[in-house]
């Protein structure tokens, strides 16, 4: 099978759009995004769920909260603590947002403005 070449960003996709696109469209944050659409989960859980190590997840898991896919029951900044569990959940209204932003993109029904910022 014939590797098809990664194109740069195109000049008139609004930043919103590919950052969209740069989350969802990673096969493993997809799968993580289905999981905790279910129930809440752990690293570890998730880790064993996906197939990927702890870190892998946790990297992932930040990449998906910026755009706020997921919520973490310990805001940030207060998960390290020593034996403490921290359960994600996918946020299910943002994901139909985001899947809007993006089928609106693509099928050419989005003004450049309403994505610029999401």
């Amino acid at each position: 099978m014939q590797r098809v070449p990664r194109l740069s960003k195109p000049p008139n996709m609004p930043e919103g759009v590919l950052a969209i696109i740069n989350a969802i469209g990673n096969s493993a944050r997809t799968e993580i995004l289905r999981h905790l659409s279910f129930r809440a989960m752990s690293i570890p859980e998730l880790a064993e769920a996906i197939g990927v190590s702890p870190s892998q997840i946790l990297r992932h898991l930040a990449v998906l909260e910026d755009l706020d896919l997921v919520t973490a029951d310990h805001p940030r900044g207060s998960r390290r603590a020593k034996g403490r569990v921290v359960l994600w959940e996918t946020n299910h209204s943002r994901a139909e947002e985001v899947g809007k932003i993006w089928i609106d993109y693509v099928t050419g029904r989005h003004s450049p403005d309403s994505v610029q910022d999401q």
